[in-house]
This record gives C-alpha cells, structure tokens and sequence, in this order.
C-alpha cells in the first residue's frame, strides 16, 4: 500500500481508512496534506478492492483547517491574493475528488473540525461523528469566506448563516440539529457505525450506486 507523508492508510474488507496524521498541529492542512489525500482517493479510485472510504483524523481530531502558519512559512509562493486564492485551489481539487468518486465516501469526524476541513467533511456522502466533535467555518474571524462554498447545500439557510457569518464553533449536539451529520455516535462507537454502513452500502452494484450518487450530486 502507497506511503504518505501526512497520512496513514489501512484497509480492512474493502473499506479504505484515510487518517490524516498531524496531530501536532491539530490535523491542518498544508499543500502536502491536502495532496496526500487527493492521491489517495485518486488511488481508490482505481483500486478495485477498495468499495468505500473513510476519512478520519489522528490524535482526536478531525482536523482544525488549513494550516496558516504553514502557508505564511513557505507553502505560499507569496503573501499575495492570488497566492492564497493557487493555495486554496488545492483543497478545493480534494473536496472535488470525493465529491466526484463513485464509491462512497465518509467523514468520521471528533474534536475539531473547521474550515476547510469542515468543508472536505460535507463533501462526503455520508459525515459521522462523536459527541466530542465541534464544527464551525471560522475563516469571518480572518476577513476570509469558505472557498469551497457547500454548507448551503447541507442544512437550511438560517443554519448556514449562522456558522458563515458568526464564526462560531458549534457542538456535536447542535451540529446534529443543524443536519450536519448522519449520525451521532458515542466515542466508542464511530468506526463500528461507519463500518456497518460500508458493509450495507457495498451490497449494491457499484455502478448502480454511482450513478443514484450523482444524480443526488446534480440535483
């Protein structure tokens, strides 16, 4: 199986778990790991073996977003506009990559999980979490906006609201009001939820389930 440099990926009865693996910096991301996750799916892709995938972070986390002291340190070309907009670029071909995969895709979310990653995890079809995940998209705080814009497509208007324009982090339990989520586990319990799932979901023909995928992606 293909090493990454900011991930660890496993594979057990053709459910392929990528875990994002800096748990120093709370799971950032910097271009390397917004990379790694793009080749990765871009291998399962291809990988007949593999029938779904989870996403996950290591060290309690999801992932706290993008990784700014990385971007200001040298993985920007240049603290310009331009720069930042190549920068985000980049995350944004990795939510595309699992919004477009025809195999389904998971968000196995605790802790954090903001910002652009936040935003990776509602690319996927399906987002569980524990009770200790807390959600938000803070880039108002920074002046900023999300650049993969898909919160509006996840809950209703006065929701997405709320998170965009207040920057507020927001419980499990809230997030779940919100509709964020697909199911709220127990700490104990979210890996056993999201592999139930997979196995269901790869008793249907795989191009069958695609093409009801991106008919609910078109819609």
């Amino acid at each position: 199986m293909t090493q990454y440099e900011t991930l660890n990926v496993s594979q057990e009865d053709g459910l392929l778990w990528i875990t994002l693996n800096r748990p120093q910096v709370l799971n950032a991301f910097n271009l390397a790991q917004w990379r790694d996750v793009k080749a990765a799916l871009d291998c399962a892709a291809t990988d007949d073996d593999v029938r779904a995938v989870a996403i996950r972070g290591e060290g309690g986390n999801f992932s706290a977003g993008y990784d700014l002291t990385a971007a200001l340190g040298g993985d920007l070309s240049e603290p310009s506009p331009n720069a930042f907009k190549d920068y985000a670029d980049v995350g944004n071909a990795t939510c595309w990559a699992v919004w477009n995969l025809k195999k389904p895709v998971f968000s196995a979310i605790r802790g954090y999980c903001l910002g652009g990653a936040f935003e990776l995890a509602m690319a996927c079809d399906f987002s569980y979490a524990d009770t200790s995940a807390q959600v938000g998209e803070p880039e108002i705080l920074l002046s900023d906006a999300p650049p993969f814009l898909i919160s509006p497509w996840i809950m209703g208007m006065r929701q997405v609201k709320h998170l965009l324009l207040s920057g507020e982090i927001i419980s499990a339990e809230t997030a779940m009001g919100y509709g964020i989520f697909n199911q709220l586990c127990e700490p104990d319990e979210l890996e056993p939820a999201i592999t139930r799932m997979a196995k269901r979901l790869m008793g249907f023909a795989p191009e069958t389930w695609h093409q009801n995928k991106a008919a609910v992606n078109r819609s």
